[in-house]
């Protein structure tokens, strides 16, 4: 990626996306069913697996959370039960955890408080309240520190129950978790984030140092974007028109080319089910708008907005899927190959799926027709 574009990702810091992900898996993936996380949901969590007890959520960006998501809802009457952890995709970036507020926590009666965590009995980590960050909104502490947080997810990889419990004014309450799947889930994380042989993988680390960037990059805030850009989002009057709190809630990323970088961005606000999408594709601080390709009866068109993007950085694809309904039995979906060597938008139309019954069978756009299909014109061709 070019240099000040570059800047600017570094100059955002990381204070905002392990939040993000873990604002994007309380709204949503833990609302609803695996079934449907793919399919309904309009903005983050593009990619979702549950591993015995516990689910993995990731996003565009390939930023990824751990959640202690049982089947059946515990019973966990002192409300620790809910904990998090946190990667983004960066080369060794570090594993960051979140804690939830203990009931009835009091910022001033609780200042003294203190966290601790064990496994299988043993007490393998403990934190006080006034080391941790804390979000008011979530209801959460935030905690970084690489090197105890490392030796705890091992152990918690290897044990069979975590034991949280809080010291605080009220006295001493205390959850237990399973830790079925855990390991399984941090596996993914590194094959997802393709960290397998290296040394910064949670699990399935070995001798091979990290690059030096990470592929893809999320984006959080208006800061980070050029001016070329910016003044499309940051416009009232446009179309387009996004806020930084927006912008922090829709799974916004950009990813390289070897001959300049994408940045896909909201196109405004998110509604019911469906959220809008542009792309802007260029170096440095030189980005232009560009289009989506689209087919038509007419022949190749293009799209300025798409919906409920996915993107797939192993295989290289972009796919889009505008829901008629939130069941998702309905609706239209768009599937682009990237061509690395395209000197400007970088997208190549493959596939066009479409139902326009919203009947409640053929729920997921791959279970829909497919309307057009590079395959199928090349046959024709030919």
């Amino acid at each position: 990626m070019q240099a000040t574009f570059e800047l600017a990702l570094d100059l955002a810091g990381e204070g905002t996306r392990g939040m993000k992900i873990c604002k994007a898996l309380t709204g949503t993936v833990l609302a609803v069913g695996l079934s449907l996380v793919s399919l309904a949901v309009p903005a983050s969590a593009f990619e979702f697996r549950q591993f015995g007890d516990w689910g993995v959520s990731c996003d565009n960006a390939y930023d990824c959370t751990i959640s202690f998501n049982p089947a059946t809802a515990p019973a966990d009457k002192a409300g620790l039960s809910g904990l998090q952890w946190h990667r983004t995709i960066d080369p060794s970036s570090p594993l960051l955890m979140s804690l939830p507020f203990p009931p009835g926590f009091s910022q001033k009666a609780d200042a003294k408080g203190n966290f601790t965590i064990a496994v299988d009995g043993v007490e393998r980590y403990s934190v006080a309240v006034k080391d941790l960050s804390r979000d008011d909104v979530l209801g959460t502490f935030g905690v970084k520190e690489p090197d105890g947080l490392r030796s705890l997810f091992s152990a918690m990889t290897k044990g069979r129950v975590a034991t949280i419990s809080f010291s605080g004014a009220a006295g001493v309450i205390s959850s237990d978790i399973k830790l079925d799947g855990l390991e399984d889930g941090g596996r993914f994380i590194d094959n997802l984030q393709e960290r397998n042989g290296r040394t910064d993988a949670l699990i399935a680390f070995g001798a091979t140092p990290p690059p030096t960037n990470a592929p893809v990059h999320a984006i959080d805030s208006l800061s980070q974007l050029p001016d070329s850009v910016l003044r499309n989002l940051s416009d009232e009057k446009s179309v387009c028109y996004t806020t930084d709190d927006q912008l922090a809630q829709a799974d916004a990323f950009s990813f390289e080319t070897s001959t300049g970088t994408a940045i896909i961005l909201p196109c405004g606000p998110s509604g019911a089910y469906n959220q809008p999408y542009q792309i802007y594709v260029g170096n440095g601080e030189a980005f232009h708008r560009s289009e989506f390709p689209n087919v038509s009866d007419a022949g190749i068109t293009v799209l300025e907005t798409v919906y409920n993007v996915s993107f797939d950085l192993k295989e290289r694809k972009l796919t889009s899927v505008y829901l008629g309904r939130g069941l998702g039995d309905c609706g239209v979906a768009h599937y682009w190959n990237i061509d690395d060597s395209a000197t400007g938008n970088p997208l190549v139309l493959t596939e066009e799926r479409g139902k326009s019954a919203c009947d409640g069978s053929g729920v997921g756009a791959d279970k829909w027709p497919v309307t057009w299909s590079a395959d199928q014109r090349d046959t024709t061709e030919k």
